[in-house]
């Protein structure tokens, strides 16, 4: 993580694609950060989306697992000069931070809806860390694609 001379922050429902030494950062509870990397290109790309599927006329659509990622996927390869077939991902996220006794688990949709459509897209997931209680913090190097995350209360474990 030595390599990251600039964390750019990317929001909620927000995507952000740079290259090398910038990096990406992002907080995260049941929301699910997807990273994207092309190794070759050293160009790398960080979705942070709330809900697993658009409904309504919200025209932010990287809000949502199911209009977000493919956006996110197509500007990476058509905008931003990534190779498609070097693309892998790495999620974080999807806590389930609130009690619904026993109501719909947001987290869960999300990370459910996201590695349905990576699996549909044919991008391998190389590294996930999902669920739990607490929030994430993550960290993207865009050189190196290592991804430093920490739940809060624990210490950093890099993917």
């Amino acid at each position: 993580m030595n390599n990251v001379q600039n964390a750019i922050t990317v929001g909620v429902g927000d995507l952000k694609i740079t290259q090398t030494p910038n990096g990406l950062k992002t907080l995260l509870g049941s929301c699910i950060g997807i990273v994207l990397h092309d190794p070759i290109n050293r160009i790398g790309g960080l979705l942070h989306i709330m809900l697993p599927k658009k409904n309504g006329n919200d025209l932010k659509i990287t809000k949502y697992a199911n209009t977000g990622l493919p956006f996110f996927i197509y500007q990476m390869v058509t905008h931003a000069g990534a190779s498609r077939g070097a693309l892998y991902a790495k999620i974080f996220g999807g806590a389930k931070m609130f009690e619904t006794n026993g109501l719909l688990n947001i987290g869960e949709s999300n990370e459910q809806e996201v590695r349905r459509i990576l699996k549909e897209e044919r991008i391998n997931i190389v590294a996930s860390r999902t669920g739990g209680t607490k929030g994430y913090n993550i960290l993207f190097d865009t050189g190196t694609g290592e991804v430093a995350c920490r739940i809060f209360g624990e210490s950093v474990i890099v993917y």
